[in-house]
């Protein structure tokens, strides 16, 4: 009992705290993203393509006009407490009271001008709740972003779980007495406001000790510094949030619906790169002076992530049909092909997320700079050529060669700050990774229900891998079983 206390609340080692950070951010993320995909799959339903589309729309909007409340502040935050370079507190403080102040001036933008941007009518009436959806996830962001700095991802825990379960109880009960977009906005921002209240609660230490270094003298150099994530973070946004406001241009809310049910499911994916990016930050912004030791770890994590998101790519897409049937129903059968193009989509960001973690770790962040502002150029170029045409499906192709072009930049640069190379860990994950889709038909033609195929092919593809003796499934076993 005394070893597993001691693992899961200590920092001992690199792969420990890594392992330790994964385990309590894949616990809060799966779980709470479970309770809130709950909440998402009863309200689609509920609510059908036009409802969830009118509130996905209006988010959409609100998050381009709070896009500048960030400046990429909570990513700065992390990064400089765990390099502790000199002055850093002072730093900090100062980073903190612009981001609240500029927090402000944006959620006011969305309560007052996202009514005159919005296409759709029937969505102005939400702009208030937006609003303080947004601002309450900004600060929940930014007390977790300190808490990650120090390491402690075990409260991270507590924080998402109790959050995600306020917001589908209380979800599910507004949308019983109201079914309209209204009640799940109600839900979310409620949920916000408990899960603020309790990350700064448990953070409270930590925010004393660097409240305590304030001064006026830093706040040009903080400025000077976060200039550029302003700028990554606007341009972030725009590529996230683009396609649906372009959506609502030229298509109904309907359309919207279906584009946003599909994408939710590929968010929901995504918790997998993003809580390995988030657990190895904080380590891998210390040894970025350590080139060597800095390259061995970022080759086998991003081999993982490819090991990971390679398989979950394929079975996506030759499932898509059961899964979007079984998620949200027959009448979202228009999200299918939608859906196949957010699963293809599954192989860019698995890497992208973590090269851009690596960048920043370097401080190169004027490289992430090039690379997404011509990515946000294709992205409104062929949203401008495919949405009047296609619709939701050109929205979702322009967004995936968009993403493709910056990967690619990313990839790129990455190698010409520490150069590394992955050619020879993916050719026994590309042979499980056949063998499994193989079985995933077979299944899918005797008609075995969808759970069972994806548990059956789930668990035959890692026992290839060891029999294949895939080095970084052996290196994790060996380092789990110690």
């Amino acid at each position: 009992m005394e070893k597993i206390k001691k693992f899961l609340f200590s920092n001992t080692s690199i792969k420990q705290t890594v392992t330790k950070n994964m385990f309590w951010l894949s616990a809060s993320e799966i779980v709470g993203r479970l309770l809130k995909m709950g909440l998402v799959i009863y309200a689609a339903r509920i609510l059908g393509a036009e409802g969830w589309g009118i509130f996905s729309y209006v988010l959409s909007i609100g998050s381009l006009l709070v896009t500048f409340s960030d400046l990429g502040i909570s990513d700065l935050l992390t990064r400089e407490i765990a390099q502790k370079q000199e002055g850093y507190g002072a730093f900090i403080t100062t980073g903190l009271f612009i981001k609240i102040i500029v927090l402000c001036v944006s959620t006011l933008l969305v309560i007052y001008i996202g009514p005159y941007l919005s296409n759709i009518p029937e969505g102005k009436i939400l702009f208030p709740l937006i609003g303080i959806i947004l601002f309450f996830d900004s600060l929940r962001d930014l007390g977790l972003a300190i808490n990650r700095a120090f390491e402690k991802m075990e409260r991270e825990m507590i924080v998402k779980m109790v959050m995600s379960i306020v917001i589908l109880i209380l979800g599910i009960f507004l949308l019983k007495l109201n079914p309209a977009p209204e009640s799940i906005a109600v839900a979310y921002a409620i949920g916000g406001l408990i899960s603020v209240l309790i990350v700064f609660f448990l953070i409270q230490k930590e925010v004393r000790i660097l409240l305590s270094v304030f001064t006026k003298q830093t706040i040009l150099r903080v400025i000077k510094t976060t200039a550029p994530f302003a700028l990554i973070a606007l341009i972030t946004t725009i590529i996230g949030n683009t396609d649906i406001f372009m959506l609502g241009i030229w298509k109904d809310s309907t359309e919207i619906g279906f584009y946003a049910s599909a994408q939710r499911i590929q968010q929901f994916i995504l918790i997998i790169p993003s809580m390995f990016a988030s657990a190895t930050f904080p380590m891998m912004s210390r040894i970025t002076v350590d080139k060597q030791k800095f390259r061995n770890i970022f080759e086998k994590s991003l081999g993982v992530i490819l090991m990971t998101g390679i398989p979950l790519s394929i079975g996506g897409i030759l499932l898509s049909k059961q899964i979007i049937y079984f998620v949200f129903g027959a009448t979202y059968h228009a999200a299918i092909p939608i859906f196949i193009i957010f699963m293809i989509m599954l192989v860019i960001l698995f890497p992208f997320i973590f090269l851009s973690n690596a960048i920043f770790a370097y401080n190169k962040q004027k490289e992430l700079l090039r690379a997404y502002s011509i990515g946000i150029l294709i992205t409104i170029l062929l949203n401008i050529i495919l949405i009047p045409k296609f619709g939701a499906i050109g929205a979702a192709i322009a967004t995936c060669i968009s993403t493709l072009f910056i990967v690619l930049i990313l990839w790129h640069k990455m190698k010409k700050i520490n150069y590394f190379t992955i050619k020879n860990k993916l050719n026994k994950i590309i042979v499980a990774t056949i063998a499994m889709s193989v079985l995933v038909m077979v299944l899918q033609y005797l008609n075995i229900a969808l759970l069972l195929n994806i548990l059956i092919s789930t668990i035959v593809y890692f026992y290839l891998l060891t029999l294949l003796k895939e080095p970084l499934l052996q290196e994790f076993v060996y380092f789990y079983k110690k």
